[in-house]
């Protein structure tokens, strides 16, 4: 069986062109060298260089080169890996954002955050709210940055802000003229444009929001609701923040007459109760928290 040693020692010998410089670069001794070489050689039962000079691997001896080669290099990012989760950093900070996070204070909070670890890699992902508890909860992510929801269970949160979400349609909807004398007749006649649909058998018997209106919608891309909000299709809940930075709002209106038009929600980070201690997730508290 071959060994790295041996692996390492053929390929030093190519690099520097002779037995005393490997020895040199390796920090060996001459007849080590020759020796590992010699071993390696009665292994494969091949000649793998010829002695000229410089010396030159013979075509057996090239092909074991690229083996060694991708060998070496493997082991030398397995180092590198161990010795930055020894440190305590991941591999990955996986996140998970809803679209509000996404636009607004997950941007700044990476680039802190890469300030802090510039050697860790980070994936994120954008998802509707209520899939990145499920993300967190199923360790497809490490953390998530949006609002808090009803069903937090064995997750630490931190909250961060909290925003209001408006609902609201087109001035051109053509059912808003019903919706002047009988609001809550205009929604049942205007669908809901929401970027989660969840399964009528899971909802509590209590009456939910969206109960209250034509059908539902799923339109997971909040730019999309807006244009069909000001083409006079639909409703949606928006964050007032990315409504008021949205350009050409005008034909926009808050649908102030209805009695949930407006809600609050929490905004935060959250994890596994067990991943709150580890070193990475500690690094980006300590930068939202500071």
């Amino acid at each position: 069986m071959m060994e790295i040693q041996e692996l390492r020692v053929l390929t030093s010998i190519v690099d520097t062109g002779g037995f005393k410089l490997a020895a040199t670069q390796l920090g060996l001794s001459q007849p080590a060298i020759s020796q590992s070489l010699s071993n390696l050689e009665r292994k494969l039962g091949e000649k793998l260089l010829e002695r000229t000079t410089p010396i030159k691997p013979t075509p057996i001896g090239t092909e074991l080169l690229k083996h060694a080669r991708y060998v070496l290099e493997s082991e030398t990012n397995f180092k590198n890996q161990l010795h930055r989760l020894k440190d305590g950093h991941l591999q990955t900070l996986s996140i998970a954002v809803d679209h509000l996070a996404a636009n607004y204070y997950c941007p700044k909070i990476v680039a802190g955050f890469n300030k802090l670890l510039p050697e860790a890699n980070i994936k994120i992902k954008r998802m509707p709210a209520r899939e990145i508890i499920q993300a967190i909860k199923s360790e497809q992510f490490l953390v998530g940055i949006g609002p808090f929801q009803k069903k937090m269970e064995g997750l630490h949160a931190i909250k961060l802000l909290t925003e209001q979400s408006c609902l609201v349609t087109g001035k051109n909807n053509p059912n808003y003229k019903t919706y002047k004398h009988s609001p809550l007749q205009f929604l049942k006649e205007t669908p809901l444009l929401s970027s989660y649909l969840d399964s009528p058998d899971q909802r509590p018997s209590r009456k939910k929001i969206r109960d209250y209106f034509k059908t539902v919608w799923e339109i997971n891309d909040i730019n999309l609701q807006l244009n069909l909000i000001k083409q006079g299709i639909g409703a949606a809940f928006i964050a007032k923040s990315f409504l008021d930075a949205t350009p050409n709002n005008k034909n926009i209106v808050i649908l102030d007459k209805i009695p949930f038009a407006l809600i609050k929600k929490h905004h935060g980070l959250y994890m596994l109760q067990k991943n709150k201690v580890d070193k990475t997730v500690l690094k980006l508290v300590e930068l939202i928290t500071k």
